[in-house]
């Protein structure tokens, strides 16, 4: 096969993945994780993130490379989120051109023909690269670590590919199963880039099953039996390891929140699920919570239980007509196995950052059953088009996918859209709403919260604190109008609602100095100032207070500290001077 031809195709591959995701360019972060592992973290870019991101466990997760790539990319750009996404959208580049080059190697062990091969490793990345279903990993700046873990997983394998490569070479000259001496070290440099992996983020522990798998089939390794399982023991003790801190870093749900039924129910349909969207990538949610009573469903149970002992027993039948599929079955089910439900943690259910590793089983599998597929010139010229329309379609999904990822309120308002019932997006919305100075609808979103989840503590907290802002903001308007019991009446209500707003009570007292009520205005006024309001007009209202309360040395010293304060204001010093003057006399 010509370089030329490669370069074709990975021009239209990278093309297309670029045209795709060229949105994500203009995204701002958005605030589902993104505040903490990047906008509000101090230690990305620190004199100690090296010790720091090789000890800690933010967000649940242990992933000591993925923070040093974000330090290095906040030290070289700041926050910036075109900055961040931008490594992101690389990345997946990066990982589009891993799976052209794994799928040609790994079809160089089958049957297939070099146009054939070419085929496949074409639709294998592009399928890979362009689906929606990778949005969610591309899009969402603090999803960098499954990116880079794949990366490095595609390293491994291609690495293991050549040793394997280099016994078969071994074998064809030597006619025997001599160990090629090169071979140590290319397992030895995919073991390296597996723990590297690992380090990223430990999404796939199962890889030495499926480097097992692979020696099944395509691989065909004629090794000794011991000697391929001794090989992948390093594999497996690296993938316990990072099991181990993975498990030790979340916060794993209890059977109290989540029964062994609802966890059976979600680990046995989620190979389907992701499947599903695969297959059909329409309506999808930025995120899919756990349901706020977690329960066996047994009709879906069910369903997938016979779903996968049939698909199970189809592959054992074909396991030497077509061991590819019974191969990519298994591999597609041990990678999938660590997030598909049976150890909950965090809110969701199901999340299309988990399908960014099985995915490219899938789509290496496609691509070779695409170039399999033995057609009459005019059938293969229908199949072409059909094919380029489907992948300009995944393109288009994408591309409007990731414009939903913008920003938060646009993230949030599309997944409500999609689930009125999904009170983590209704709280967030909330959330990002309030940010942007938008009170009104954010306390609809509050209060829509508390009727799906009604002790959710956080969204009644928040909406306590909005009302109290909306109520001082409404006793400021009439105390500007000079309409002061009822300002009084609804700063009094912020109070009740929240009674830290010290501008509130400084407020109230103002406007209890209105009306006639001194001694009330000053305990409202003495513990804004003891709460550390300093404002010119509250001090000099203390002051005046203080002084007909008969506290003339109280009040000479709130005047001093205002005069310290401001310089320049002139009442505060005039009324300084009267009242010095007033107690020498």
């Amino acid at each position: 096969m010509k370089r030329r031809e490669h370069a074709v195709a990975l021009t239209i591959v990278l093309l297309s993945t670029l045209v795709a995701f060229l949105p994500v360019l203009r995204n701002d972060f958005v605030n589902w994780d993104d505040p903490d592992v990047i906008v509000d973290n101090q230690e990305l870019g620190g004199p100690n993130v090296v010790r720091w991101a090789f000890t800690t466990t933010v967000i649940g997760h242990y992933q000591p490379i993925a923070w040093l790539v974000w330090s290095a990319v906040k030290s070289r750009f700041g926050v910036s989120a075109p900055a961040f996404h931008a490594v992101s959208l690389a990345a997946h580049l990066v990982n589009a051109l891993l799976v052209y080059i794994v799928a040609w190697r790994l079809t160089s062990f089958t049957s297939l023909k070099p146009r054939q091969r070419l085929i496949a490793a074409t639709v294998a990345s592009i399928v890979f690269a362009v689906h929606p279903v990778r949005v969610e990993a591309v899009a969402w700046a603090s999803a960098l670590p499954y990116e880079l873990s794949l990366a490095l997983l595609l390293f491994s394998l291609l690495a293991y590919i050549r040793s394997a490569d280099d016994n078969r070479q071994s074998t064809i000259h030597n006619k025997s199963a001599i160990r090629n001496p090169q071979s140590a070290m290319w397992v030895t440099l995919s073991f390296l880039s597996y723990v590297a992996s690992l380090l990223a983020r430990a999404s796939a522990i199962g890889f030495a099953v499926v480097l097992l798998l692979l020696d099944v089939y395509p691989l065909r390794r004629r090794d000794n039996t011991q000697r391929l399982l001794l090989e992948k023991v390093p594999f497996l003790v690296a993938g316990i390891a990072a099991a181990v801190a993975e498990s030790r870093a979340r916060e794993m749900a209890t059977l109290q929140e989540v029964s062994l039924g609802a966890r059976v129910t979600m680990a046995v349909a989620a190979p389907f699920a992701y499947v599903g969207r695969t297959v059909w990538p329409v309506r999808l949610t930025p995120l899919d919570p756990l349901p706020i009573a977690p329960a066996i469903d047994w009709v879906p149970l069910v369903l997938a239980a016979m779903a996968f002992v049939a698909i199970s027993a189809i592959a054992w039948r074909l396991r030497r007509l077509s061991p590819a599929v019974g191969v990519g079955w298994a591999a597609y089910v041990v990678l999938l196995a660590p997030v598909a439900g049976l150890t909950p943690s965090g809110l969701q259910a199901t999340a299309d950052r988990y399908m960014y590793v099985p995915g490219v089983i899938v789509a290496i599998l496609l691509g070779a059953t695409v170039a399999r597929l033995r057609l009459s010139p005019r059938v293969s010229a229908i199949c072409a088009a059909i094919a380029i329309a489907a992948i300009a379609t995944l393109g288009v999904l994408t591309r409007r996918q990731t414009e939903w990822w913008h920003d938060s309120i646009t993230l949030w308002t599309r997944a409500v859209a999609l689930d009125p019932r999904n009170d983590i997006a209704t709280y967030n919305l909330a959330i990002a709403l309030a940010a942007a100075g938008r009170e009104p609808e954010a306390i609809a979103r509050y209060e829509e919260t508390l009727r799906l989840v009604p002790d959710h503590t956080l969204a009644r907290r928040d909406l306590t604190r909005l009302r109290a802002a909306e109520a001082e903001r409404e006793g400021g308007r009439l105390a500007d109008a000079g309409r002061f019991e009822e300002a009084n009446a609804q700063y009094s209500r912020a109070l009740t609602l929240d009674s830290t707003r010290s501008h509130a009570r400084a407020a109230r007292g103002m406007v209890l100095l209105q009306l006639g009520r001194v001694k009330e205005a000053g305990t409202d006024l003495q513990i804004a100032y003891d709460a550390g309001d300093r404002d010119a007009a509250v001090l000099n209202a203390l002051a005046f207070v203080l002084m007909q309360t008969g506290r003339t040395a109280d009040a000479i010293a709130i005047l001093e500290d205002g005069v310290s304060r401001y310089p320049d204001d002139q009442n505060i010093a005039r009324n300084l001077r009267a009242l010095e003057l007033r107690t020498k006399n």
